[in-house]
């Protein structure tokens, strides 16, 4: 499975990709409200995580979470919020407390990890009672942007993985690019 290098990561930031899915926007229509705790699996640059801070403001907290280094020091490089924090990671596992998220959000890191299941299970680990797990990722169609529709994950392909284990509370398409899967934890698989 190909993951995103981190020496492109200027690529995530584009003026062009603020436009195709404006972070602040995305997340307040996901249900992202002042004061929550946000998870962030697969941060990257911070393209969420820091559109996160600003809509939870100071009295809620963002936990900014990959496994690249060098993503890490690039989101650092782009200035951290307060209520943000930057944590080097492994691919199924958070170093944060269990049910500490009111959202644990991953978007376009799906597709790279070889066990889906196990993947959402730490999500669903993090996210405490109430609390809503996340996913956006690219359709699987031919574009230039993105990765080879050979390596994204459809949305019917992941429904049909996750819906047996997880309460699918919505999903379907953010634009012509994304769609979107809200879950409520529960049983982990």
């Amino acid at each position: 499975m190909h993951k995103f290098e981190p020496g492109n990561a200027a690529r995530l930031e584009r003026a062009e990709r603020y436009q195709l899915i404006p972070p602040a926007e995305t997340l307040r229509k996901l249900g992202l409200r002042s004061g929550m705790t946000f998870v962030d699996i697969g941060a990257g640059t911070g393209f969420f995580a820091r559109a996160a801070a600003e809509i939870v403001g100071p009295t809620g907290r963002v936990f900014a979470a990959d496994l690249a280094q060098g993503m890490l020091e690039f989101m650092r490089s782009q200035g951290v919020p307060a209520n943000m924090t930057p944590i080097l990671s492994d691919e199924y596992s958070v170093p944060v407390s269990d049910g500490i998220a009111d959202m644990s959000f991953m978007a376009f890191v799906a597709h790279e990890t070889p066990d889906l299941l196990r993947f959402i299970g730490e999500a669903a680990r993090l996210t405490g009672a109430g609390g809503k797990i996340v996913i956006v990722e690219w359709k699987k169609q031919t574009e230039e942007q993105g990765p080879p529709e050979s390596e994204r994950l459809a949305e019917s392909s992941m429904m049909d993985q996750l819906a047996p284990h997880y309460t699918v509370l919505e999903h379907g398409a953010l634009n012509a690019s994304h769609y979107y899967v809200v879950l409520q934890p529960g049983k982990r698989p």
